[in-house]
């Protein structure tokens, strides 16, 4: 046993995805969840051909295993009144990047972080109700955040989800 806390995630990091064997019966739960998270056991064991049970044991083992990481409703912004959608390219102070990190998710109209190689350090997906909010997003909240050196923003004018 190590005193290093670091070194027990890694290896609890390593026990996980060690015991990540996924075949094709949990691939195709998988594929079906992806196309309607809310099937009934029921439904997803006629789907893949198993048992309700046996879909129901293996479901809990990609839950615990986080292979599904979660379940979520897929919501239209437009439709809950943000109009605006944006891609924010961010450039941090690189010492303290994991801070940098977890402030700009906090901020509210942030949907998506991801952490980039090349140009930018991170892309922010940032949704606002008008222009003039998204500005104040911009300028009063993830420009003044100690670490920012600099942003470049993409406006999206259509989006096409799978």
């Amino acid at each position: 046993m190590t005193d290093d806390p670091r070194q027990s995630d890694r290896s609890q990091a390593a026990k996980t995805s060690a015991s990540r064997q996924i075949d094709d019966i949990d691939q195709a739960i998988v594929v079906a969840l992806v196309g309607d998270g809310r099937m009934s056991l029921t439904d997803l064991a006629d789907r893949v051909n198993v048992s309700r049970s046996t879909v129901h044991t293996r479901l809990q083992r990609l839950c615990d295993e986080q292979v599904i990481t979660g379940f979520q409703a897929v919501v239209d912004p437009a439709a809950v009144g943000l109009h605006v959608a944006a891609l924010v390219f961010v450039n941090v102070e690189q010492h303290d990047w994991r801070r940098h990190r977890d402030d700009l998710m906090a901020i509210q109209g942030v949907e998506y972080l991801a952490m980039c190689a090349g140009k930018f350090d991170m892309m922010l997906l940032v949704r606002a109700a008008s222009i003039s909010a998204f500005r104040d997003v911009l300028l009063q909240q993830i420009q003044e955040l100690p670490g920012v050196r600099s942003t470049e923003t993409v406006f999206i004018l259509d989006e096409v989800r799978r």
